[in-house]
């Protein structure tokens, strides 16, 4: 007879790739949970990015990001945020986080 404790299931945190490329962010939407990783590479030759979140609850400055550079974003706030570009004003990504 085999006896088994109670079920436990553990979320995982992720790890998203954002690639910085021609003045875009990709993807440009997503949807993640609290404790989540957002990795921003700058994927461009030449430009410098600036990431940065300027919320109420939550804010994030990722400084200068040279070519071939990342910045790395962890998550720990739920809500939805807009990370923008610093130079490039255009740039926006918007987290959905759970």
């Amino acid at each position: 007879m085999l006896a088994l404790g109670p079920a436990q299931a553990s979320l995982s945190s992720v790890v998203r790739i954002v690639l910085q490329k021609g003045r875009h962010y990709d993807p440009t939407d997503l949807f993640l949970r609290r404790g989540d990783t957002i990795t921003l590479v700058n994927g461009d030759d030449s430009a410098v990015h600036h990431a940065f979140i300027d919320a109420d609850r939550f804010s994030f400055d990722g400084g200068d990001e040279e070519p071939g550079k990342q910045a790395t974003l962890i998550l720990t706030e739920s809500g939805d945020f807009v990370i923008q570009c610093g130079i490039h004003p255009k740039m926006k990504l918007t987290v959905h986080v759970q």
